[in-house]
């Protein structure tokens, strides 16, 4: 059958960049709407602004030095972690509040402005404030710096405070008693001395090393905003691409359809009819032989030679997977073809779900279904078109012929007729494989518009009764899963496939490359000659 196991299909970057093409519309949506909407926001925000100072911490104690004190080592970071958490209680900002005064600020209001940093590889901490006045930011990160040093001081000299209170206190008691002679007087008096001296040489562990020196603008920031939306748009319009992508079951390409069937070949790529010809119902090998739409239904017919070359294939069923895929205008069209090429054809309508093929040939006479039931002959049911010119005419068996002489070829058509009340089992009768075996014996090629394979069962019963089948898809119509359904049935039949026809390629990606020729050679001498006669 010339149909193998699906393969696995590489993606490359090519690919991609399809698919950001076909979904260029959701990126650009995203890139523009993104920085918009961040625009939008950072005009929305207040504005402020953040003024910073530092502060050194030191851990030298010339008091504990020169008394030969003890004192306990902590690590650099906890202890630079411990002063900025020290920095941020509600003391140190009312200490900073009452230096700058008319703030109209709580202190727990204040420190939700304010911040305080340590550094990484220094024992230095940043103090930052901000508000709305710049000026005020710098005023308040400088007094919440000032006063940090201060409190951090009355915590480094309380200790000895405290205890030199003690000893006054005692020395004076001593005193007023008049025991001013006594071992205890002169030990306190000693102890007053030293505990004075420590208090003199206890210096800050912290000091205001930075000032404020401005205050810069924190929000809103509008162009890095617009920046990072523009970015945060690209990322955002190619993910929601890829997700439509990922959820698009639509084939993109004559080589994706031919991948999911398993190697079946191409036989054509056809445009989509003009809209004119759509909505008269006309064909284009019979309005514009010699344009570029037709020379691709001459494709069609040669590679159909080709790949029926060397077998006995007369008896060719054209079907697809669903409705609106071209089917019925393809097989008309390369029924044409055929015909001027100097074949006789004989055309059928079989699609009794759906018949199509008379309105393009205005016919109105008896049909297959009616010479199955012997209500009439089949030399009565067959019409004879002239295909030389550039119009169709029918001419009945007891006419005088078409009225343009002799033509390169012959095309019949044997309409579907009433349609039955079981298509499904007419089409397998014993009957209508008489029909067929007899249309065989008359002519050359006898091409069969068939119903859709995936919806009833007609087409598969008709493929026991032909030699060959062409499945014609579209891009627009079918689907993934389809195609999987449609390699599985066709697996099945038991006649080979020949290969599949592509309609409606103008919505493949490229199309269009190579059919900008003139492509009047191809036609056979005689309808040359014919085509201008009648011109």
């Amino acid at each position: 059958m010339g149909i193998g196991t699906e393969g696995a299909q590489a993606v490359t970057l090519r690919d991609y960049l399809n698919v950001a093409r076909r979904r260029k519309w959701i990126i650009v949506q995203a890139v523009v709407l993104v920085p918009l909407a961040a625009i939008a926001f950072s005009l929305q925000q207040q504005t402020l602004y953040r003024a910073s100072a530092q502060v050194l911490l030191s851990s030298q104690n010339l008091a504990a030095e020169l008394t030969g004190t003890q004192t306990s080592t902590s690590a650099p970071d906890r202890v630079a972690q411990t002063q900025a958490d020290l920095a941020g209680t509600p003391a140190v900002a009312a200490l900073t509040l009452r230096r700058v005064p008319g703030t109209g600020l709580t202190p727990a209001g204040f420190l939700g402005a304010a911040s305080v940093s340590t550094a990484t590889n220094a024992d230095l901490l940043t103090f930052g404030v901000t508000n709305r006045d710049p000026a005020l930011a710098q005023k308040l990160v400088d007094a919440y710096a000032s006063a940090y040093t201060l409190y951090r001081r009355e915590l480094d000299t309380s200790a000895i405070k405290r205890a030199l209170t003690g000893v006054d206190k005692r020395i004076a008691q001593l005193a007023r008693a008049h025991d001013t002679k006594s071992a205890l007087y002169a030990s306190l008096v000693e102890r007053q001395q030293t505990l004075e001296t420590m208090q003199a040489l206890q210096t800050s562990n912290a000091s205001v090393v930075k000032r404020a020196d401005g205050a810069a603008q924190t929000q809103p920031k509008t162009k890095r905003n617009a920046i990072l939306g523009l970015m945060l748009g690209l990322v955002l319009g190619l993910g929601l691409a890829f997700l439509r992508e990922s959820l698009d079951t639509r084939v993109r390409s004559a080589e994706e359809i031919a991948e999911r069937l398993g190697g079946l070949p191409l036989l054509a790529r056809l445009p989509e009819p003009d809209r004119k010809l759509r909505a008269e119902r006309r064909l284009v090998m019979l309005r514009n032989s010699s344009g570029p739409q037709a020379e691709t239904f001459r494709m069609l017919r040669t590679n159909l030679e080709f790949a029926t070359l060397g077998r006995d294939v007369r008896t060719i069923m054209i079907t697809s997977a669903v409705e609106q895929e071209g089917k019925s205008t393809t097989i008309a069209n390369l029924a044409i073809a055929l015909a001027r090429a100097g074949k006789r054809v004989v055309l059928v309508d079989l699609d009794l779900r759906r018949p199509f093929l008379d309105k393009f040939f205005d016919l109105g006479g008896p049909g297959v279904t009616q010479v199955a039931l012997g209500h009439a002959t089949l030399e009565r049911a067959l019409v004879p078109l002239a295909v030389g010119g550039s119009a169709v005419l029918a001419a009945r068996p007891n006419g005088n012929g078409n009225g343009h002489g002799a033509v390169a070829g012959v095309l019949e058509v044997l309409p579907s007729g009433p349609i039955p009340p079981d298509p499904g089992e007419f089409v397998g009768s014993e009957a209508l494989s008489a029909i067929l075996a007899t249309l065989r014996e008359r002519a050359d090629v006898v091409l069969i518009d068939a119903p859709p394979l995936l919806h009833v069962g007609d087409a598969s019963t008709l493929s026991t009764k032909v030699d060959g089948i062409v499945l014609a898809t579209r891009l627009n119509v079918v689907r993934r899963h389809m195609l999987h359904e449609l390699h599985r049935q066709l697996a099945t039949l038991p006649t080979p496939v020949l290969g599949f026809v592509l309609t409606g390629a103008s919505e493949e990606a490229g199309y269009g490359y190579g059919y900008q020729y003139h492509p009047q050679a191809y036609e056979p001498r005689e309808s040359q000659e014919r085509a201008r006669a009648e011109s």
